[in-house]
């Protein structure tokens, strides 16, 4: 079994300081911690420019278990001091207060930091493996902890099943576009149809009219049969010849008529001819 790790680095001795029983250094020494942390902390608002005081007040405040005000004066000596013993120190301590904390990870790199000062620093490596060991062991715990859930793991599961917004989003949308392109078919059939029935109820329209058409017609069949048997001898019976005069007279006179509705003047000419054959069969003395 691994031993508990060591404990913070000592308070340093500021020079110039007083060891009277008043002290800082001499009330941490009697074990007053509460006043000595008070003590340090005046000394530090008064001295800003020395993390020394800082530091101090840093090992006071963790000693009275005021471990965040113990951690926030280790964390700024690291930011402000350029004193490496100094940088070593305030690193070492704030691993140890994370340590205190459970925080084996932070913890663990300030341990780093410290050896990056002093690489054969047997505390600070026992220490580090230490924080290590720890923080593998909590997270063996913490997944032990999620097994014996089989609640949470139940709700991992459903979670992992269950699809996302988005994906539900896609699914519904895509099922909307097959919906739409469904309908749209369906309407293109239904008037595809609707034209066939109309060109059907057309078709059949034009055809009754044909056929009633076709009815209506006069049967030439029997014009011409009546024609066919109508007697041909009034064609081959012999005129008189008073018949024939008779009929080239009209003949004749129709023929004038036409001439003479076509062109006014014939007349003229045909009374004026006559006129003159008149004279010219008379005689002229």
């Amino acid at each position: 079994m691994q031993k508990m790790f060591i404990g913070l680095l000592s308070i340093l001795l500021v020079a110039g300081s007083s060891f009277a029983e008043t002290s800082g250094e001499d009330l941490y020494e009697r074990g007053s911690y509460l006043d000595a942390e008070s003590y340090f902390r005046e000394k530090d608002m008064n001295n800003p420019k020395d993390p020394r005081w800082r530091y101090n007040r840093g090992c006071a405040a963790f000693k009275s278990d005021q471990l965040d005000a113990s951690l926030s004066s280790f964390n700024s000596v690291t930011k402000r001091t350029e004193d490496p013993e100094l940088l070593f120190r305030a690193s070492y301590n704030a691993g140890n207060v994370l340590f205190q904390k459970g925080d084996f990870a932070s913890a663990s790199q300030f341990y780093i930091q410290a050896l990056k000062i002093k690489p054969d620093d047997e505390d600070t490596r026992h220490n580090l493996s230490l924080a290590l060991f720890k923080k593998k062991q909590a997270n063996q715990e913490d997944q032990q902890k999620q097994c014996d859930n089989p609640q949470q793991g139940d709700q991992d599961q459903n979670s992992e099943n269950k699809p996302q917004d988005g994906q539900q989003q896609d699914q519904n949308n895509q099922k909307n576009s097959q919906n739409q392109d469904q309908n749209k078919q369906d309407q293109d059939k239904q008037t595809a149809d609707k034209k066939d029935e109309e060109q059907q109820k057309k078709d059949s329209e034009e055809k009754q009219d044909a056929q009633q058409q076709e009815e209506e017609k006069p049967d030439m069949s029997q014009e011409l049969k009546a024609a066919q048997a109508m007697p041909s001898d009034e064609k081959n019976q012999e005129q008189s010849p008073e018949q024939k005069a008779q009929k080239m007279a009209a003949i004749k006179a129709k023929a004038l008529l036409d001439n003479i509705q076509e062109d006014p003047s014939i007349m003229m000419k045909q009374m004026q001819s006559e006129k003159e054959g008149d004279a010219r069969s008379g005689k002229h003395w």
